[in-house]
């Protein structure tokens, strides 16, 4: 089987597709389609330029092909200017691609990724499949980027139903995704296909030396992207609430659009029971984890969020950690299902301030007990090689 993987985000940028193109290629001729990596930053990474590109690399056994792009930057109209670059860039350097069965796209947030990949296959008699990973166009609305009763929104709507009409497999991150397919005229078939966690090795690990803090504290550790969806603002309420409980400390590891306002908002508050790291290596994440308590999962309320399963939680059972959770929807019913963690609705500063300190007065064993619990369901529900072994049967069973 000949793949050609369109991607808006790939090597060195830290991405699920990373590892799924490895694996695929061991067995299966496998090339990349992608962007010069800025992610997310908006600043190309060290040995990468318009200039110089490279615009051709090889990583084991899969070959990258690369287009220019304008960096990803924060307003509106920048992010617009970044996703067209994409659309174009990679349609003109798709002619460098080589047959394949299939164009598999990785469907992070744009979903205009996908434009350029039925492109391809329907000049050159392939099928298209997308891993779905986010829901456009309510994920762009969810963020306040735009109103759903927008003009814009109609049109990234018509755009979506353009897509699902020209797609021959949808592998979905979520069950909670098939309204949406329903809902924008997808009618092949679909498969739930979950995220699993980066391989991390969690049995030999260290404190990280930046992870300096008094000891004896209950440690609750939020790692990952600082944005508009993750609400952060409700883990500054809980913090406030929980302000007068010198033995519980919230750690914040990751980067993002809305770190800046945070750390500032914090400070304003006079908040000292929480802590910011900016973004840390992925091979500090074990110890990060290790050294924690519990681990902390937060998005905003929309309906939107409710419909996914949070990265972050196959991460976090990884590592056999309780898990603390501020979501609505798939997201509380998998922590239910597992039984390793507490969660309170989304945006519920004091049902979140409750659940932290209910965590913090249990015992070191009770704790232990439920991350046995979530490292069980992710052995069970969310295992790598399981997972690719899926992807690849369906590819499989669907490309004649």
């Amino acid at each position: 089987m000949k793949l050609n993987i369109f991607t808006y985000v790939y090597h060195p940028e830290p991405f699920l597709i990373n590892e799924l193109s490895q694996e695929l290629s061991k067995v299966n001729e496998t090339t990349v389609l992608t962007g010069l990596p800025n992610y997310p930053k908006g600043e190309f990474y060290p040995g990468y330029s318009l200039q110089s590109g490279p615009y051709q690399e090889q990583l084991n056994q899969v070959k990258i092909i690369r287009y220019p792009i304008l960096p990803r930057k924060k307003g509106f109209l920048r992010l617009a200017l970044n996703y067209l670059s994409h659309i174009l860039g990679a349609s003109l350097a798709q002619k460098k691609l080589p047959p394949a069965d299939w164009a598999l796209v990785f469907a992070t947030s744009p979903i205009t990724t996908a434009i350029p990949a039925i492109l391809w296959a329907r000049f050159n008699k392939a099928k298209v499949c997308i891993w779905l990973q986010d829901l456009w166009p309510d994920s762009v609305a969810a963020v306040g980027a735009m109103n759903r009763k927008s003009f814009i929104y109609k049109i990234l709507g018509l755009v979506v139903k353009w897509i699902y009409k020209r797609t021959d497999l949808m592998l979905i991150q979520s069950p909670g995704f098939t309204d949406n397919l329903k809902e924008f005229g997808y009618t092949g078939p679909a498969f739930v296909v979950p995220n699993w966690a980066p391989d991390l090795d969690f049995e030999k690990v260290t404190t990280p030396e930046w992870l300096n803090l008094k000891p004896g504290t209950f440690k609750v550790t939020f790692a990952g992207n600082i944005g508009i969806a993750q609400s952060i603002e409700t883990i500054l309420s809980a913090c406030e609430i929980l302000k007068n409980n010198s033995s519980i400390e919230f750690l914040i590891v990751g980067d993002g659009s809305e770190l800046g306002a945070t750390k500032q908002k914090a400070m304003n508050l006079g908040l000292k029971n929480i802590h910011f790291f900016g973004r840390k290596p992925l091979s500090d994440m074990p110890g990060l984890f290790k050294a924690s308590d519990a681990l902390l999962v937060t998005l905003k309320k929309d309906p939107i969020f409710s419909l996914t399963i949070p990265s972050k939680i196959q991460a976090y059972m990884a590592a056999g950690k309780p898990i603390i959770g501020s979501f609505d929807g798939v997201g509380g019913q998998i922590l239910e299902q597992a039984g390793c963690g507490f969660h309170a609705e989304a945006e519920d500063a004091q049902g979140l301030a409750a659940a932290v300190q209910k965590m913090s007065e249990l015992s070191t064993e009770q704790r232990a007990g439920l991350g046995q619990k979530a490292q069980q369901y992710f052995q069970a529900h969310y295992r790598k090689d399981h997972i690719i072994k899926q992807i690849i049967g369906y590819l499989e069973d669907h490309r004649l």
